[in-house]
């Protein structure tokens, strides 16, 4: 086995759709609390939207893909595109909302790029994608981060806390979310797609043959 293998299975967790989506979950409702409700619905649009643009574009290419750039993009990756927008969000939003971290943004910002390459990468070396299905996943990412990044000007840096009580509550049911995340089943919706793009093929003969 390839002695990379191991370190590549534990980095593409932090890809993983339940890890991105609960966190993302997790954080939009922190933001709600403190009543930094633009903020909160920021984070909802642009972590909705690139997931619902992965899904279709992974049906498109489960459907229609060996009529797009010679077949070589089967599944585009999900893992690599998330990551590119929860990561570079993250950084993002810590250096808008505290002026100390702003004077690092671009070193934050720097991080977490190279933090989702690095989880872009590990889909290759355990053979889940090919270079050219993450380079597909990365691009979507990349596309939402502009959006979000253009839109967090406009969200004023104030942030009131919620009650302790609220505050302890929240962290254990992400801190759950998060194991049965990290160790459970995994969410996919992979075999789905595959359902209904073999029946978009074989019943409606979209882009079959």
């Amino acid at each position: 086995m390839n002695p990379i293998f191991p370190l590549a299975m534990a980095v593409t967790n932090f890809g993983e759709s339940t890890v991105v989506l609960s966190t993302a979950m997790a954080v939009s409702f922190w933001f709600w609390l403190s009543r930094q409700r633009q903020l909160a619905v920021l984070w909802l649009l642009v972590i909705g939207g690139c997931a619902a643009s992965m899904v279709a574009l992974k049906l498109g290419f489960l459907t229609c893909g060996q009529l797009v750039l010679g077949g070589v993009v089967h599944t585009p990756s999900g893992h690599s595109s998330m990551a590119a927008l929860f990561y570079g969000a993250a950084a993002l939003t810590v250096g808008r909302l505290s002026p100390p971290a702003a004077r690092h943004q671009t070193l934050m910002v720097a991080t977490a790029l190279l933090f989702a390459l690095t989880i872009g990468l590990s889909r290759i070396v355990i053979h889940a994608h090919s270079p050219q299905e993450v380079v597909a996943g990365l691009l979507v990412g990349f596309g939402w981060l502009a959006c979000f990044a253009l839109l967090l000007r406009r969200v004023r840096p104030s942030i009131e806390m919620p009650p302790t009580a609220v505050l302890c509550l929240l962290g254990a049911i992400y801190a759950g979310l998060l194991t049965l995340a990290m160790v459970g089943e995994h969410m996919s919706v992979e075999g789905l797609l595959d359902h209904i793009a073999h029946l978009l093929q074989t019943r409606w003969n979209v882009c079959a043959g």
